[in-house]
C-alpha cells in the first residue's frame, strides 16, 4: 500500500512503528489491490482496543473502502468486494468476541450489502460469513464454568486414584479454562473501565477454578474424618503437585501449592512432623522450581524446557497475566508530546497474545476420567475461618493470637455447630 506525503505511518525494516489512528487505520484497510499482512492484521486490531472502539474501526474501513472503490483510475472489473468479506471472515475467526455488540453486527451488514452492490455474485459468501459468524457466537455461550457445588460429595475417585491420574484431569480442566479466553478479552481487561462486566467473565473464571482447586486441596488436608493418616492426604497432594509440573501444567501446580501453604495447614507442625523426608525433598525442589525470585527465573526456564517436551503445556496464569500488564505499563500506547500510536507496544502485545494461542491450542491425549473431574468441580470448598476453625481442632492454638481467634470461632457457633462451613 502506498502512503501519500501526509501520511504520519513510520516504518522500521519494513514494520511499521508509530502512526496516527486514522493512518494505522489506513493501513490495516484492503483494496481492490492490497491486503494487509497476517501480522498486521492480528496486531492492530489486537491493540486497537486500547486507543479507539473497534465499531469505529470497522464504520472507518467501510467508509474508506467506498471512497477508493469510486476511484475512476481503477479498471472497471477491478471491486474490493473480495478483499472486503476476506477481512471480515478474518475479524470473525479471531475476534468474534466483538460481534457480541449490536453496533458491530450492524456494521457487518453494512459491510456486506456494500460488497452485494459491488458483486452481486458474493451473496453466496455473505450468507456463510453469517452463518460463521452465528456458529462462533453459539460455541462460546457453551463454554465451562465452574458449578456451584450444592451437596457435599465424599473424595471416592480422587483418592483412590494415582496422583499422575488426578494431574491428566487437572490439565484437561486447566485446557478447557484457558481455552475459554479470548485475545481481544486479554486486552480488554487492561482497561480501567470497562464497559460490560460480562467482557472479561472468562478470566474471572479462570481465576476462580485457581482459587477453586488451591482452596479444594487445603479442604481435603484439613478434612475430620482423616484422624491419624492426615499425613497421608497431605503427601498425597505433594505428589500430586509434583505430577503437574512434570506433564507441564504449571498453573494447577501452583495452585496446589497455594492450598499446601494455607496458614490453616502450616500452623499444624505436629502433621509436619509425619510427613515422609523424601516427599518433602520432592516438594521443596517444586517450590524452588515456582519460587518468585529473579522474577520467576527458574520457572520460566521450566516453562521453555517444557514447551519443547509437551504437546500441552498450561503456564502459571498469573504471572501470564502480570508479563502483558507490564508490557502495557511500560510501554506507553502514545509516542511522548504526539498524538501518534505506538505501534511497537501492539506488536509486543502481539507476541504475547500468539504464545497464549499456542499454549491454548495445545493437545492433552491424556486418558479423561470425568468421573474424577466432576469430584473436584463439585466438592464444595470450606471458608476461610471454618479452615482456621478446622486447624485448631485439629492442633490446639499455641500462640495468644490463635487462642483468641479460637475462642472467637467457639463464641459465633451456634449450639448445632453448624456456623462455619462452605463457600
Amino acid at each position: 500500500m502506498e502512503d501519500d506525503d501526509d501520511n504520519t505511518l513510520q516504518f522500521e525494516n519494513g514494520k511499521v512503528i508509530a502512526g496516527s489512528i486514522n493512518d494505522l487505520i489506513g493501513h490495516v484497510t484492503p483494496t481492490s489491490e492490497y491486503y494487509p499482512t497476517d501480522n498486521y492484521f492480528f496486531a492492530f486490531l489486537l491493540s486497537c482496543r486500547m486507543f479507539v472502539d473497534p465499531v469505529l474501526v470497522l464504520k472507518q474501513v467501510i467508509e474508506r473502502c467506498q471512497i477508493t472503490d469510486t476511484n475512476p483510475d481503477l479498471p472497471e472489473t477491478a471491486t474490493v468486494a473480495p478483499h472486503l468479506l476476506l477481512f471480515a471472515q478474518n475479524w470473525i475467526e479471531q475476534f468474534p468476541n466483538d460481534f457480541k455488540r449490536p453496533e458491530m453486527i450492524e456494521q457487518l451488514h453494512i459491510l456486506l450489502r456494500y460488497c452485494q452492490n459491488l458483486d452481486g455474485s458474493c451473496l453466496r459468501s455473505c450468507n456463510k460469513l453469517i452463518r460463521m459468524l452465528d456458529n462462533r457466537l453459539k460455541d462460546m455461550k457453551h463454554k465451562k464454568k465452574i458449578p456451584k457445588p450444592d451437596t457435599f460429595k465424599d473424595i471416592n475417585f480422587v483418592r483412590d486414584s494415582l496422583p499422575e491420574m488426578i494431574a491428566a484431569q487437572l490439565t484437561h480442566l486447566e485446557l478447557d479454562y484457558l481455552g475459554n479466553i479470548s485475545c481481544e478479552e486479554m486486552v480488554t481487561m487492561l482497561g480501567k473501565d470497562v464497559p460490560d462486566n460480562s467482557t472479561c467473565c472468562n478470566v474471572e473464571n479462570y481465576v476462580k477454578w485457581f482459587n477453586h482447586l488451591s482452596l479444594f486441596v487445603a479442604t481435603q488436608v484439613l478434612s475430620l474424618d482423616l484422624g491419624t493418616v492426615r499425613h497421608l492426604t497431605m503427601e498425597y497432594y505433594m505428589d500430586v503437585a509434583v505430577a503437574c509440573f512434570a506433564i507441564g501444567n504449571f498453573n494447577s501446580a501452583m495452585a496446589i501449592l497455594a492450598g499446601l501453604n494455607q496458614s490453616s495447614i502450616t500452623r499444624l507442625h505436629k502433621l509436619g512432623e509425619k510427613l515422609d523426608k523424601g516427599k518433602v525433598e520432592h516438594l521443596a525442589t517444586l517450590e524452588n522450581q515456582m519460587s518468585p525470585s529473579e522474577n520467576f527465573k527458574a520457572y520460566r526456564t521450566a516453562l521453555k524446557n517444557a514447551s519443547e517436551r509437551h504437546t500441552c503445556v498450561i503456564p502459571f496464569f498469573t504471572l501470564l497475566v502480570k508479563d502483558i500488564h507490564t508490557t502495557s505499563e511500560v510501554k506507553k500506547t502514545k509516542i511522548e508530546n504526539t498524538e501518534l500510536i505506538n505501534f511497537e507496544k501492539c506488536w509486543e502485545m502481539a507476541r504475547h497474545l500468539n504464545q497464549f494461542q499456542e499454549y491454548q491450542q495445545g493437545v492433552c491425549d491424556l486418558e479423561i476420567d470425568l468421573n474424577i473431574q466432576e469430584e473436584i468441580l463439585l466438592t464444595k470448598i470450606l471458608t476461610e475461618d471454618a479452615m482456621s476453625f478446622r486447624s485448631y481442632q485439629i492442633e490446639e492454638p499455641v500462640t495468644e493470637n490463635d487462642k483468641k481467634r479460637y475462642k472467637a470461632f467457639l463464641e459465633k457457633l451456634p449450639s448445632n455447630g453448624n456456623g462455619l462451613g462452605f463457600e
